[in-house]
């Protein structure tokens, strides 16, 4: 049985966790703090295989979510339960949309879902309900001034996006969705479809941080600060970038123009 208190007292529990600076002390809570976006959080799900590469040195507010649901359920079941389909539940836009083609994603808050915030109408930030009153949600996030920290809005507030209702099993509702065990060796068959915009020189934001880490993934340098020896994408698509996605598009024999469509978000996502 999974129920909303099992995630909420686990991120509670994480209040005041600090990032780091650094790939040291990543269990304790206050230690080498920094703002480099080492955590345990990206640590553990690494070592779960949850994600299409490692995530410690990115913006890791949405790792944080996932972590919780982790810890509560284990990765087979906590993906589920958080509605992913497919390996890019790191992005914030991308889990809004995995719930959004379960049918599970609306302006209506309920204890232990995950609330989405936007800005310039874009999802950028994301973190766990822990308490809903008439007027004010109370949330747990990750990656808030670099720590885990508990935030109070008005449920008015333009900056909630929206909520992503997870599967707990504790409502008929969702009890008809029973979790589906997994029998080795088969390996489960996924289908995602995500909705991706095209990118080039002059675009700028989420979507395009987003590109730039994969291809910081891939060995391409985006332009973007180095912190503690790691490149951080920036979301600014410039010259460096596009260099960058040509010598990309080359490799993966893709007309080399300098621009993201479908066919080069194909090859960044599955190489």
């Amino acid at each position: 049985m999974s129920k909303p208190s099992d995630v909420v007292n686990i991120a509670l529990a994480e209040v005041g966790y600090q990032e780091k600076a650094s790939n040291a002390y990543l269990d304790d809570k206050t230690a080498n703090a920094g703002s480099a976006n080492w955590t345990k959080y990206a640590r553990d799900l690494a070592a779960a295989g949850y994600y299409n590469g490692g995530k410690n040195g990115f913006a890791w507010c949405d790792v944080f979510v996932d972590w919780c649901f982790f810890k509560a359920y284990g990765a087979v079941e906590g993906q589920r339960i958080q509605c992913q389909s497919g390996p890019l539940g790191a992005g914030c836009i991308y889990s809004a949309q995995y719930y959004q083609q379960k049918g599970r994603y609306d302006r209506n808050p309920k204890v232990g879902d995950q609330v989405f915030f936007q800005s310039g109408g874009e999802i950028g930030h994301t973190g766990i309900v822990v308490e809903v009153t008439d007027s004010t949600i109370v949330t747990v996030e990750g990656n808030s001034s670099d720590q885990v920290k508990k935030n109070t809005y008005n449920r008015s507030n333009s900056y909630i996006a929206g909520y992503g209702h997870p599967l707990y099993s504790d409502s008929s509702a969702d009890a008809e969705e029973p979790a589906k065990p997994v029998t080795a060796p088969e390996t489960p068959t996924v289908t995602c479809v995500v909705s991706l915009p095209q990118l080039k020189n002059g675009a700028e934001g989420v979507t395009v941080k987003n590109a730039q880490t994969l291809l910081i993934l891939k060995g391409y340098y985006c332009g973007g600060r180095i912190v503690s020896g790691r490149e951080t994408a920036d979301g600014e698509f410039g010259p460096t970038t596009e260099k960058s996605v040509k010598s990309f598009q080359s490799k993966k024999n893709l007309t080399a123009d300098g621009i993201i469509g479908a066919a080069t978000w194909k090859a960044l996502l599955t190489a």
